[in-house]
């Protein structure tokens, strides 16, 4: 038979294609098992370190609250691996080869993850060379400690916040006063360039602050572990501090107080118009306790939450002096002026010592300086935006980090829905319970 005719010829030429697909069809139907195995042995090992670091923790939490004198990230340690090799056992096709837990104790906040790492053992595909398949992952769980807590927002209600909080907000500012940033120096409540921005339907950046904080507040109250659990302080501030609720108010954990507050307190600035935000955590750490234990309501854990743009004025206006520089105001380089009275910089974080030194938890949620895009501005206004783009944005994150000392405990938000999840996050993360994260 030619080699023609051999191609032409149909006679036994099923058994000639199952000799050739048979084997890859084994192959793909031995992959499709061991890959489902796997997939549950991976899940498996999931569900074995979650239900450890969330055990070990709880059982820290436990020793914590009993004042035990015991050493919690051995205890932590301990338990992990104790409960997630019990919980593998002997697992069926898995081999766990490395298994690390790593312990965090921060003041009430007690975390733990755990690192494994093993291999499948493949059964179908192993005669192609296949056999093992590698399976890793990390849990990791946190407590907040049944802990009497105080958290203290620090609010901008400073120029800079009486701007749409959106591009389309900018746009209808404009469009009802024809004005784009800060137009509301020195006006009658009620009868302001902001209140007419308001009535013309735009949502400035101080309305998102303070609906954040509402919100933030709301969220914590329904976490907590009991009522007298997490008590606030309210502040706001512009050239200077002022006190809207304090922490030690015997109405600082009530829901309802605290809302009317934060409507009432959190407004625009319409008289000096400026932004120290130094001035205002020098006086904040004067103000608050030193952090305490948080076992008892009158040693309470202390947290101070600052919501700004970071972008510091010493500009301040009154009736009486019209423009001037005010008094608090202490430059740091970079810095720019751009009249006697008007002058840019960022923070100094010198000035978080006396937090710092109290052990007081500080977090920024870093609202970026917004440029306007519609309205009217002056050539001030102008140079300012240029400098504040290209010599403050690069150095306020790493400003705000070097205060905290952590820079996990700064984050940045620009839009509302943004702001309102940073904020929100925040405070749940200083007041609720066991979780995983």
């Amino acid at each position: 038979m030619t080699m023609k005719s051999f191609f032409k010829d149909r006679r036994g030429n099923f058994a000639i294609l199952t000799a050739l697909v048979l084997p890859l069809a084994m192959f793909g139907t031995g992959a499709a098992i061991d890959y489902g195995l796997a997939v549950q042995t991976h899940q498996k090992l999931k569900s074995a370190a979650d239900s450890a670091v969330l055990g070990a923790v709880s059982e820290a939490q436990m020793a914590y609250i009993a004042q035990e004198n015991v050493d919690l990230e051995l205890l932590i340690k301990a338990s992990a691996e104790e409960l997630f090799k019990a919980s593998i056992g002997a697992l069926a096709f898995a081999n766990v080869s490395s298994i690390q837990v790593s312990p965090k104790i921060n003041k009430n906040e007690i975390s733990a993850s755990i690192d494994y790492d093993a291999t499948y053992k493949t059964s179908l595909v192993s005669f192609v060379g296949y056999n093992t398949i590698p399976i890793s992952n990390t849990a990791r769980a946190v407590v907040n400690v049944r802990s009497y807590v105080n958290i203290n927002f620090l609010i901008d209600v400073s120029a800079s916040m009486g701007i749409g909080a959106t591009p389309e907000d900018q746009k209808k500012v404009a469009s009802a006063i024809n004005c784009a940033f800060a137009c509301h120096i020195n006006e009658a409540r009620g009868n302001s360039q902001y209140d007419k921005a308001r009535a013309a339907g735009a949502n400035m950046r101080i309305d998102v602050l303070r609906d954040a904080a509402i919100s933030a507040v709301s969220t914590s109250k329904k976490a907590s572990e009991f009522d007298d659990q997490v008590t606030f302080g309210v502040y706001k501030f512009s050239n200077e501090l002022t006190t809207v609720v304090s922490g030690s108010d015997q109405r600082a954990s009530d829901l309802q107080y605290l809302t009317t507050q934060i409507r009432d307190g959190i407004l625009m600035d319409m008289t000096n118009g400026g932004t120290n935000i130094e001035n205002s955590l020098q006086t904040l750490g004067k103000l608050l306790p030193k952090s305490g234990s948080g076992l008892r309501a009158d040693d309470r854990i202390q947290y101070v939450i600052v919501l700004t743009d970071g972008v510091e004025s010493g500009q301040a206006w009154t009736k009486a002096k019209n423009w001037f520089k005010h008094g608090s105001t202490k430059t740091n380089t970079p810095y720019k002026a751009y009249a006697a009275h008007e002058v840019n910089y960022a923070l100094n974080d010198a000035v978080c010592k006396e937090l710092v030194d109290k052990d007081i938890g500080t977090y920024f949620i870093y609202t970026e300086y917004l440029e306007p895009v519609f309205g009217e501005f002056s050539n001030h206004d102008k140079q300012r935006f240029g400098f504040v783009t290209n010599s403050l944005f690069p150095i306020i994150p790493k400003r705000f980090s070097d205060c905290t000392g952590d820079p996990h405990k700064v984050l940045k938000a620009s839009t509302p829905d943004e702001i309102e999840k940073q904020f929100t996050q925040i405070v749940r993360g200083l007041s609720a319970p066991l979780r995983l994260y």
